[in-house]
């Protein structure tokens, strides 16, 4: 009975050798896909986080400027009024200048 055990041993002991060594292949090879799977997850995920991101600014940029419209109104008539106070004070008037007549130019 002794050679029939240790036969038994030694089969059964290939067995697990070839079953732990598949485990061990299966292992690696199921890690290193879930590597890359993870890692076009995560690209996903980053691209989707930068628009919405991109979203939040930009409506916090639009609520900002619903919510101070008259402010920027009154800002931008008064920056208006400046530029048309400061020109007439100047003594432009406003009129464009003739093609062709200018410093550089010869006339005849």
């Amino acid at each position: 009975m002794a050679i029939t055990n240790a036969i038994t041993d030694l089969v059964s002991s290939f067995f697990e050798l070839f079953s732990s060594l598949f485990h061990t292949v299966y292992t690696i090879a199921h890690s290193f896909i879930a590597g890359i799977l993870g890692l076009f997850n995560g690209f996903f995920i980053f691209i989707g986080d930068i628009f919405k991101g991109v979203f939040d600014v930009v409506g916090g940029v639009g609520r900002f400027l619903a919510g101070n419209i008259v402010i920027l109104g009154v800002i931008a008539a008064a920056g208006y009024a400046y530029v048309r106070f400061v020109g007439q004070q100047t003594g432009r008037s406003g009129r464009p200048v003739a093609n062709g007549v200018g410093k550089g130019l010869k006339t005849q």
